[in-house]
């Protein structure tokens, strides 16, 4: 009895996605395992990268701007902040965290002087490449299910999603306030 009620309120429940594409056999039950799926894998990215910070005494948002700030020749606020999808007073705040611990350096922009860069230093320098062995072996196994084709087709996928994600959160904020004006 229990059972039979148990599987008739799991068919009351509505289907999360319209979209035929997303459908199989008119149910989104692979949907939802997709997107249980990706928020594991999500979870697991996040361990890893908290990993690594804790190594090195830092946030895995800090961590993850020194990775940023390490591949480039310096980088704004605005440009972090565009590249992690999070806000330029999020960025502005654990990066002045990491210029106070001397991990990173504010420059003048060389070509616009009113603009200032975020730097790595022999700091930041030498705590990304004590942690590189460590971090080889580990994105190695995160992704050791990819060759290169497949590499190539989950980072374009990826971008997509991320744009659609925007996207997505852009309604869901429109949507919201909506409802708060309907019910205020």
């Amino acid at each position: 009895m229990a059972r039979a009620r148990k599987r008739s309120a799991s068919r009351s429940v509505p289907p999360t996605v319209s979209r035929a594409a997303l459908l199989v056999g008119g149910s989104d039950a692979e949907f939802r395992k997709l997107i249980h799926d990706l928020i594991a894998y999500g979870h697991r990215l996040d361990g890893c990268r908290d990993a690594f910070a804790a190594i090195a005494g830092i946030s895995g948002a800090q961590y993850e701007i020194l990775m940023l700030v390490g591949r480039a020749d310096g980088l704004s606020i605005g440009e972090i902040a565009a590249r992690m999808h999070r806000s330029g007073a999020f960025i502005t705040a654990e990066a002045s965290r990491l210029v106070a611990r001397g991990c990173l350096e504010k420059r003048a922009d060389a070509h616009d002087g009113r603009r200032v860069l975020l730097k790595i230093n022999a700091k930041s320098r030498y705590l990304l490449e004590r942690r590189a062995p460590v971090q080889r072996r580990v994105n190695d196994e995160l992704f050791a299910c990819l060759d290169a084709r497949r590499f190539r087709q989950l980072r374009a996928l990826a971008l997509e999603l991320v744009a659609c994600g925007d996207r997505a959160v852009a309604l869901l904020q429109f949507l919201a306030h909506g409802a708060h004006v309907r019910a205020a």
